[in-house]
Parts: structure tokens; C-alpha cells; sequence
């Protein structure tokens, strides 16, 4: 953002696990972007992040797609 980035992806790909302090910096995070007017995208959730991102009402919070590829397509 200090560069002037508005458009982020974080990929999942390698990640199996995520902690209630791990979503708290996602919301932090992705409420930051959007006050600088950006737009951040999450890619690559396995089903148990899938289900997590459910369950807490974070997927109606971000934008999620399969792959990075579709996410960084719809920026």
C-alpha cells in the first residue's frame, strides 16, 4: 500500500491451518486496504478453511475464488 498497490492476493495454496489471531489479521488487514480504496482477493482455501471462512461469515467479508488465477482475473 505504501507503494501504491490497491490490489491484493493471498494464496492458500500452502496453507492447512489458520487461528482465530490469523483471521483477526485478515479482517484488519482487508479493512485497511478497503479504506485506502483497494481490494483484496483469497485464493486457494482448502475445505477445512473453506468451512472455517463459513462458519465465522468471513466468505460474505472476502472475496474467495478456487485459484489465484480466477482472483487475480476479476481485479
Amino acid at each position: 500500500m505504501e507503494r501504491g498497490e490497491k490490489k491484493f492476493l493471498i494464496d492458500f495454496a500452502q496453507t492447512g491451518y489458520i487461528d482465530s489471531s490469523g483471521l483477526g489479521v485478515l479482517v484488519s488487514l482487508s479493512k485497511k486496504i478497503r479504506e485506502q480504496g483497494g481490494e483484496l482477493r483469497l485464493a486457494n482455501l482448502n475445505d477445512d478453511l473453506k468451512t472455517l471462512f463459513e462458519l465465522t461469515k468471513l466468505d460474505t467479508l472476502f472475496a474467495i475464488t478456487r485459484t489465484a488465477e480466477e482472483a487475480l482475473a476479476a481485479f
